[in-house]
């Protein structure tokens, strides 16, 4: 295998060097494994990938880690150097720690920013690879400047779509403006832009970045990993699931996913009649908002929230579970980002059944792989949770399509391709793309 020889301004790289390469990539990310989320685990699916496909993968991450993960150190990780950027102490230190407005921003870039130079300076690299938030992609851009690197930028969501009521005062007003403003300027910026989402590389288009610098490479999964397993009977008789067909949801309570929502609206569904189990697997800002919700709604004996569960107990879960529920809400963010989590449902094999949002519509084929009801839309997703609960043979017939589906179209390993075209674009400052790779056309995911 081999990289690219050291760019300059005066020297671009030749066609030959594009063919045969193999890219030493510079991920920077805000946060990685060991913290465990959706975007740690996205990072890195990815990163394992490319190593898996020949690709030299290699990882920083921006002092926020180190705020989640305090033992924060430096790590191998599936034979993949992690890097950090430590916070130190000072005023920058200060101010990131104790959350001071626009200073702690500042502080999180600079830091990023001189932990990027140095590394640039002692080893080499063909490109860096920013994933969002807008930080990580402004601190790659300086270190991009001051190193002639070339970098392309990756938005899994938009910075300002974070707080749902970020139009609601003033204050708010500003700030979503100013993250706008922001992630707009370091698209501008990016030799080559990466979206996970159609949606998102539309609005891209809207603010008239040019569509020769757009690629999509979406959410993936592991289907070596999640695939139809047995019913774990260990479980099954711990959690007294036996004969009662089961719903679930596993995953972080962000106010766009609608937990507390489905709890009542499951407390509905046994209103009439139907019988079931409802799992809430998972933890996050809206926790607290579950529990009541459970409360309010005497929904104890059918509903159980266990809270956060090990890892490695995550496909045990999936097989004890008959349909997974996404109930998002109908808000910006959850119109334009699409989530991991039904694509690991859909691996091993389950029916889903998910609100008919952007983030969802993109996953789900009505009616072959999984379900849609109207969002937050209790009478539809009672009817459509009915017919999934009542009849197993639709249950076992969208999840065997959904099986397929990822297998042919969302495992990591196929999707890994997908940054080889956005790398070369980056690496010659020019679009390298084949009319069928461009991001604007619905086949490309």
């Amino acid at each position: 295998m081999r990289t690219l020889p050291n760019r300059t301004p005066a020297s671009p790289w030749s066609k030959a060097d594009l063919e045969a390469v193999s890219f030493r990539v510079l991920h920077v990310l805000d946060h990685s494994w060991p913290v465990l989320d959706g975007y740690a685990q996205r990072s890195r699916s990815i990163i394992k990938a490319q190593s898996e496909i020949g690709m030299l993968p290699r990882v920083v991450t921006g002092p926020l880690h180190e705020i989640d993960d305090p033992a924060s150190e430096e790590i191998t990780l599936d034979d993949i150097r992690y890097s950090r950027s430590p916070i130190g102490d000072g005023m920058a230190a200060r101010a990131i720690r104790q959350r001071w407005p626009v200073l702690r921003e500042f502080a999180v870039v600079r830091t990023l920013r001189r932990r990027l130079e140095s590394l640039l300076a002692a080893e080499h690299f063909d490109l860096m690879h920013a994933h969002s938030p807008a930080l990580c992609g402004l601190a790659a851009w300086q270190a991009s400047r001051a190193t002639h690197t070339p970098f392309v930028y990756e938005i899994r969501s938009f910075w300002e779509d974070s707080d749902l009521a970020a139009r609601k005062s003033a204050g708010k007003r500003l700030r979503y403006r100013l993250s706008r403003d922001l992630e707009t300027f370091v698209v501008r910026r990016a030799g080559a832009v990466i979206g996970i989402s159609r949606s998102i590389l539309q609005d891209l288009q809207q603010r008239n970045i040019p569509d020769s610098k757009l690629y999509c490479v979406p959410n993936g999964v592991d289907a070596s990993r999640f695939m139809p397993r047995p019913r774990d009977a260990a479980l099954t008789s711990s959690l007294q699931l036996d004969g009662v067909p089961t719903l679930g949801f596993l995953g972080t309570f962000f106010p766009w996913e609608g937990v507390p929502w489905l709890v009542r609206a499951a407390a509905k569904l046994h209103e009439t009649g139907v019988k079931f189990k409802l799992l809430i697997i998972g933890d996050g800002a809206e926790a607290s908002n579950v529990r009541r919700a459970i409360a309010e709604t005497s929904s104890g004996a059918f509903v159980s929230y266990l809270g956060r569960i090990a890892n490695a107990d995550v496909e045990r879960y999936y097989s004890v579970m008959d349909v997974l529920v996404y109930p998002r809400r109908k808000v910006r963010i959850a119109e334009l980002v699409t989530p991991l989590k039904p694509l690991e449902a859909m691996a091993a094999g389950k029916a889903v059944l998910g609100s008919d949002v952007g983030g969802i519509r993109e996953l789900v084929d009505p009616e072959v792989t999984g379900l849609l009801f109207s969002p937050e839309d209790i009478s539809d997703f009672c009817s459509q949770a009915e017919r999934l609960l009542r009849n197993a043979a639709l249950r076992d017939s969208l999840g065997n399509r959904a099986r397929q589906k990822m297998l042919e179209d969302r495992d990591w390993r196929v999707l890994a391709r997908g940054y080889e075209s956005a790398y070369r674009a980056a690496a010659v400052g020019r679009d390298t793309k084949h009319p069928e790779e461009r991001c604007s056309e619905p086949q490309t995911l």
